[in-house]
């Protein structure tokens, strides 16, 4: 009867670890996928800068996880012609591998963190873009090396992950010259306005030489100028001839 009791709770015991194993894979599986879709959908369509460091960060943690899971340290050194080792392919891997690894846990967030503080700056984005731009190089080295290994369909994964982040340094690129673009728009209007419009020369006419006064415009105003000057009197010549002189003479 106890032998009896105890199998039954055995039974009872495994099937309920049997029945928590395959929920477990279950929801493993369902997160996996999701994260896949999650993936294949980052930098689609018209992204702000928000949604593309949401994005990035997700597409960051799916790639870690791929990288794991390639499994590059158990790859074992081709052979090549004369029995000769050569492990140049898995030694690439594992470089690649390994800085991927330090760049996507440290580097990455802080630069993400930076953005999001600096509230979109050019200057950190740019730092963000250049970052993002070497690890799309890591992965693809990465994958190029899991292929010379024949790893393609371990590395199918990472191919997500490259295009989905091909697709967000375009978004990162779009932000910085859009944002540059308003810069220096606002600034080409601030130059326009704050500058002076040029004023048309004034040509001042001469008054006509006269004793009354005059009415003239500059710029606009009009003033009066009176000619005080006397023009001088010519003296006429007629007027101021000599009489003849008179010759006295005794004679008679």
């Amino acid at each position: 009867m106890k032998n009896r009791l105890a199998a039954k709770v055995l039974l009872s015991t495994a099937a309920v670890f049997v029945m928590v194993f395959f929920l477990g894979y279950a929801a493993g599986a369902q997160s996996h996928s999701a994260r896949r879709r999650q993936v294949a959908m980052a930098g689609t369509g018209h992204t702000d800068l928000n949604t593309t460091l949401v994005d990035l960060d997700r597409v960051s943690q799916a790639t870690q996880d791929d990288i794991e899971d390639l499994h590059v340290e158990k790859w074992k050194a081709g052979w090549k012609s004369g029995f000769l080792k050569d492990g140049a392919h898995k030694d690439q891997a594992q470089q690649a591998a390994g800085s991927l690894q330090r760049n996507l846990a440290n580097a990455l967030p802080g630069l993400i963190q930076n953005v999001q503080n600096s509230h979109g700056s050019i200057s950190t984005t740019f730092k963000l873009y250049d970052d993002v731009s070497l690890v799309c190089e890591a992965v693809d080295s990465l994958i190029s090396s899991a292929e010379a290994e024949g790893k393609k369909n371990e590395a199918s994964t990472l191919n997500d992950d490259y295009s989905a982040m091909v697709r967000i340094r375009r978004s990162l690129s779009n932000y910085i010259q859009q944002t540059s673009a308003g810069i220096e728009s606002r600034r080409t209007s601030y130059a326009a306005v704050s500058t002076p419009a040029a004023q048309p020369a004034t040509h001042h006419v001469a008054a006509p030489a006269s004793s009354g006064p005059q009415v003239v415009m500059d710029q606009g105003v009009k003033k009066i100028i009176v000619d005080d000057t006397v023009p001088e009197k010519k003296s006429d010549a007629s007027a101021t001839k000599k009489k003849p002189a008179t010759t006295l003479s005794n004679l008679e």
